[in-house]
C-alpha cells in the first residue's frame, strides 16, 4: 500500500509576491494597551536580552532606541524608526497563543543561533529566501515550545521598511506593521497607518517549508524515540464501556452494538507526527475516516467524512483527500442513532492510520486488519 505523510497543507506554497500573512485586528476602542492574546491577536517580537547585531557589535534588544543603527542582512546599517514593548501573559504548563518558542543553539546551522533564541510563535525567520513563522518549524528537539515560560517581556524593532535583522546570529524579520501595532503597550500614533508589505514571501506551509523542516530535523542526528507501533488499537467507548471490533477487513472495522447507545466515542491510540519526526504536522492524530455506517436489517445511515456534525474530537475535513482525522477520542453525534431500536452494526471505514507511541495497553488488532508501514501513514482505501 502507498505510504503517505499526514498534515502537509494541501494549499501548498504561497507564490512570491502574494504572501500569506498573520495579521491582527485592532480593538474597537483603538487603545494601545496590551490585550489578552488569542490565535488571531498575537504580539510579535523578541524576548528581552536577545542580541541584535549593530555596526558596533551585538546589543540587547531592549537597549535599542529610535535613531540607533542596526545591521541588516542585505541593506547594511539602518536606523531604528520605532521600538515596540509589551508583555506576553504566557502560562506555565499550558500551551496557548502566548507560549513562546526557543530556537536552540546551532538549530539552524553551525553557531546559528550562537545562543538560544527566544521569540514569539508568529515571529518569522529568514531561511532560503522566504520568511517562515517560527512555530511552523518546531521539531520538538532543537526548535521547541517554551512551556515553562511565565510572563514574557517582548521587544521589537521597526525600520522605515520591513527588513532582516540578525538576532543571536539568526536572520529574523524586523517588525512589520500589518495592523498589530496596537498590541504593544507603547503603541504610537502611527498605528492607523496602512499595512506594510513584507520584504520577502511569508510562507506557513507548502513543499519548501516542509523541506526546510526536514532539513533542520536531520541536523539533530540520532533521536531517542519511545517504542512505536502500527496498531491503532481502534475501539469504541459505548456509554463508557470499551467495545472491541468484531472484525477488520481492509479499511472496514465492524462493531456490534447490542442496543441503541446514549453516547459513542471512537477511541484509539494517538500521535503527533511532528514529535515523532514523521511529518510537519502538529495535530494529535487518531485515525482518518472516510465514512461511518450504521446498519440494522434494511435500515442504513451513513455519515460521510465531510458531515458538519463531526466536530467533537474531529479535525477539519480534508477535501483533497476526502477524509477526516480523529484526535484519538472523538464523539459521534447522537442524531443518526435516533431511528434505530435494538442491536446495531457500526462500521468505521478508514482512510489512513499512522505510527503511534506504543504504550503497551492494547487488546490486539482483530483478524484481517492491515498494519501500517514502519513510517508515515497507511492508506486504507
Amino acid at each position: 500500500m502507498a505510504q503517505t505523510f499526514p498534515g502537509t497543507d494541501p494549499a501548498g506554497m504561497a507564490p512570491p509576491g502574494n504572501p500569506t500573512t498573520i495579521a491582527a485586528t485592532p480593538s474597537a476602542d483603538g487603545a494601545g494597551a496590551l490585550r489578552p492574546l488569542s490565535d488571531q491577536r498575537v504580539i510579535d517580537g523578541f524576548a528581552a536580552h536577545t542580541l541584535i547585531d549593530t555596526p558596533n557589535g551585538p546589543v540587547p534588544v531592549e537597549t535599542l532606541c529610535v535613531g540607533d543603527l542596526v545591521t541588516t542582512l542585505h541593506t547594511g546599517p539602518r536606523p531604528v524608526k520605532w521600538t515596540g514593548e509589551g508583555k506576553v501573559p504566557a502560562t506555565r504548563g499550558r500551551r496557548t497563543a502566548a507560549t513562546p518558542v526557543i530556537v536552540c543553539r546551532g538549530a539552524l546551522g553551525d553557531n546559528q543561533p550562537y545562543e538560544d533564541l527566544r521569540l514569539t510563535r508568529t515571529h518569522a525567520l529568514y531561511i532560503d529566501g522566504v520568511l517562515i513563522p517560527v512555530e511552523c518549524l518546531i521539531n520538538h528537539k532543537t526548535i521547541i515550545w517554551d512551556d515553562q515560560a511565565g510572563e514574557l517581556e517582548i521587544h521589537h524593532i521597526e525600520l522605515e521598511t520591513h527588513d532582516i535583522l540578525l538576532a543571536n546570529g539568526v536572520p529574523a524579520e524586523s517588525w512589520r506593521d500589518d495592523g498589530n501595532r496596537w498590541l504593544f503597550r507603547n503603541a504610537n500614533s502611527a498605528w492607523h497607518q496602512p499595512p506594510q508589505p513584507p520584504c520577502a514571501p511569508v510562507l506557513a506551509s507548502g513543499p519548501l517549508v516542509d523541506d526546510i523542516w526536514r532539513r533542520l530535523l536531520q541536523r539533530v542526528g540520532h533521536r531517542d524515540l519511545p517504542p512505536l507501533t502500527n496498531d491503532p488499537d481502534l475501539h469504541l467507548l459505548v456509554d463508557g464501556i470499551r467495545l472491541n471490533p468484531m472484525s477488520a477487513r481492509g479499511p472496514a472495522w465492524s462493531f456490534h452494538l447490542p442496543a441503541r447507545p446514549n453516547r459513542v466515542k471512537i477511541a484509539s491510540r494517538e500521535a503527533v507526527p511532528a514529535e515523532l519526526g514523521l511529518a510537519r504536522d502538529f495535530r494529535s492524530l487518531g485515525v482518518a475516516l472516510r465514512h461511518i455506517t450504521l446498519r440494522q436489517d434494511e435500515r442504513t445511515e451513513i455519515l460521510h467524512a465531510d458531515d458538519p456534525s463531526l466536530t467533537d474530537g474531529f479535525h477539519a475535513y480534508e477535501s483533497d483527500n476526502t477524509l477526516r482525522w480523529t484526535n484519538g477520542y472523538a464523539t459521534l453525534p447522537t442524531e443518526p442513532f435516533a431511528a434505530f431500536h435494538g442491536p446495531i452494526e457500526l462500521v468505521l471505514t478508514l482512510a489512513q492510520t499512522t505510527t503511534y507511541p506504543d504504550d503497551g495497553d492494547t487488546w490486539g488488532t482483530p483478524e484481517g486488519a492491515a498494519g501500517c508501514g514502519p513510517t508515515g501513514t497507511r492508506s486504507a482505501a
